[in-house]
């Protein structure tokens, strides 16, 4: 790994589980981790260094929180190309992190539609994930520089691959492809309620 270039990786996760062990492999490899709050509190009891996603994303806090993860610095830090110079430059030049590695699961539907009667249908979709999976989007959109995750099933092999610093592209598509279906699958969960009413 290039010690001179800052790598990022981006922890947002509903589902908890093994993202603790996958965080300490990443800081064993030099990674530095932007957390939103809820993950940032889990990383915080079992001392693992992070940044918040706030002081990343600039954004305010307002409107409820909704936009954690929704900003410039944020998305373009996933989405710029490492082979074009041009974006390199611009990335520098507007103080955009590298974010390498986005580790990210979404807010379950199931969980929001729970108390369905005793709230408006508008209340309810307001709360369905948009952050979350416009987040997975970019990153799988640019699986040649980004390496996307949104399976807990796949911590292990991605934080061996870290560890070996072998991420290869091979990884990276197949990893994209389960984020599009996954966004997919939400989206279905959506429409699925929506028809209900």
């Amino acid at each position: 790994m290039n010690n001179k270039i800052s790598r990022y990786a981006l922890v947002s996760v509903y589902e908890k589980k093994g993202v603790i062990e996958l965080a300490s492999k990443l800081i064993k490899s030099g990674y530095k981790i932007i957390a939103t709050k809820g993950t940032g509190d889990e990383l915080k009891k079992q001392k693992i260094p992070f940044i918040s996603c706030e002081k990343i994303s600039k954004n305010p806090i307002c409107f409820d929180g909704y936009m954690k993860t929704l900003s410039f610095f944020v998305e373009a830090g996933m989405l710029f190309d490492r082979s074009n110079s041009a974006h390199i430059k611009e990335a520098k030049k507007f103080g955009v992190k590298r974010i390498d590695i986005v580790i990210c699961n979404f807010f379950p539907v199931e969980k929001i539609v729970e108390h369905l009667k005793i709230r408006s249908i508008e209340d309810v979709v307001r709360d369905f994930d948009f952050g979350g999976p416009t987040m997975v989007r970019v990153a799988a959109q640019n699986f040649k520089n980004i390496m996307v995750v949104v399976d807990p099933d796949d911590y292990k092999k991605v934080g061996q691959a870290v560890l070996l610093n072998k991420i290869h592209s091979k990884l990276k598509y197949q990893l994209a492809v389960k984020a599009f279906n996954c966004i997919l699958d939400y989206d279905m969960q959506v429409i699925k309620y929506l028809n209900k009413k």
